[in-house]
């Protein structure tokens, strides 16, 4: 697989395979939120509610999956091999925008599925359509305990998995930090609910943030790959 993600690409011949599928992908997922963005903005429940939810999982399995095979830190090793600008332009352009990008990106990871499970504890449906309905939202202390415990379970399990396959130290401890930061989103949502008690308002202001934070990610996934692929491109065969 890694082999044919090394491939050129199919949008420019300087790029890969890979790297153009995942930029495409990006532009696609992104579109598709700012227009589910759009109909809430309309007053579209439903449409909103359906598209946003397919969307969102879908880039979730396609990060994964993509990621898992191809290593969450390729776009690094690609700029450090295969950019063929100046050294000032490659330390102080490409490395902040890469690094403001990968920030953006798990900050966006965090934030589906929480936007997914807070979508669904916002609204309510009625005669077939989902609407948002007021009032103060607050979450079980009990369910809160039993995510938490789930989430334990996981990562003990994921970590037994990696240490049966050998995994280097390092992806444990990677592992471990993505649980810890998954923990402390589920934690926040305590804070949340007092400064936006009304699961109306909260929803509206989160998802806003939520779709201008996808916009980024694409500004800066656009500026990373005209660097790497258009402006100063350089063949490599990574995959």
């Amino acid at each position: 697989m890694k082999e044919t993600l090394a491939k050129p690409g199919f949008l420019i011949q300087t790029s890969t395979l890979g790297a153009d599928l995942s930029y495409l992908l990006a532009v696609i997922f992104t579109g598709l939120f700012l227009f589910a963005w759009w109909q809430a903005k309309k007053g579209d429940g439903t449409r909103h509610h359906k598209l946003i939810l397919v969307s969102m999982v879908s880039m979730v399995v396609y990060f994964i999956g993509y990621y898992y095979t191809r290593s969450l830190g390729v776009l690094s090793l690609e700029g450090k091999e295969g950019f063929g600008g100046p050294e000032s332009i490659y330390n102080n352009v490409f490395i902040p925008v890469l690094t403001i990008h990968l920030v953006l990106v798990t900050l966006g990871l965090i934030l589906t599925p929480y936007m997914i499970i807070e979508g669904f504890r916002a609204a309510q449906k009625i005669d077939g359509k989902w609407t948002l309905q007021s009032g103060i939202l607050k979450a079980n202390p009990a369910r809160f305990k039993r995510i938490y415990l789930w989430l334990l379970a996981i990562w003990a399990g994921l970590q037994g998995v990696l240490m049966v396959a050998g995994k280097s130290i390092g992806s444990m401890i990677a592992y471990f930090l993505i649980f810890l930061t998954i923990a402390l989103v589920i934690g926040i949502e305590k804070l949340v609910e007092k400064l936006l008690p009304d699961g109306d308002r909260r929803h509206r202001i989160l998802g806003r943030g939520t779709m201008i934070l996808f916009a980024l990610i694409l500004v800066t996934s656009t500026a990373t790959y005209l660097m790497l692929y258009v402006f100063y491109p350089v063949r490599t065969a990574l995959g």
